[in-house]
């Protein structure tokens, strides 16, 4: 049975969805439904480094990986986590951008602590 979290989407109905889903596509999942702009807003906050992207930030703005799969599997989840944790939340432009991010985090490490998997899709 899939638990759907959708308050980070209702009232976006139309626009571009991005779902996390933790768990096995086919098995039981945990689904953060947000809508695009929210996703938008946290990954805008990444800023490249002497070596260029990295991490998340590095398949968002090159538009792989993610941008290509029905479900793109999150490739190092203590990485994203981390780079999730360094963002600095005053700089979102969205006043629930902030609790997606949390939530987001909060997915991750239930993911860690559980040893399953994050997925992206786009829908």
């Amino acid at each position: 049975m899939d638990i759907l979290i959708r308050n980070y989407y209702d009232g976006y109905e139309g626009e571009l969805e991005i779902q996390f889903i933790k768990g096995s596509i086919k098995g039981e999942r945990k689904i953060i439904s947000i809508w695009e702009g929210y996703f938008d807003d946290i990954m805008r906050q990444f800023q490249p480094g002497k070596h260029g992207w990295q991490g998340l930030a590095y398949y968002y703005n090159l538009d792989i990986g993610w941008e290509e799969a029905d479900y793109w599997k999150i490739p190092d989840l203590n990485e994203v986590l981390m780079e999730f944790n360094s963002l600095n939340t005053e700089k979102l432009q969205f006043k629930d951008s902030k609790n997606v991010l949390q939530e987001i985090c909060d997915l991750i490490c239930d993911a860690i602590n559980t040893n399953q998997n994050i997925y992206i899709c786009k829908d």
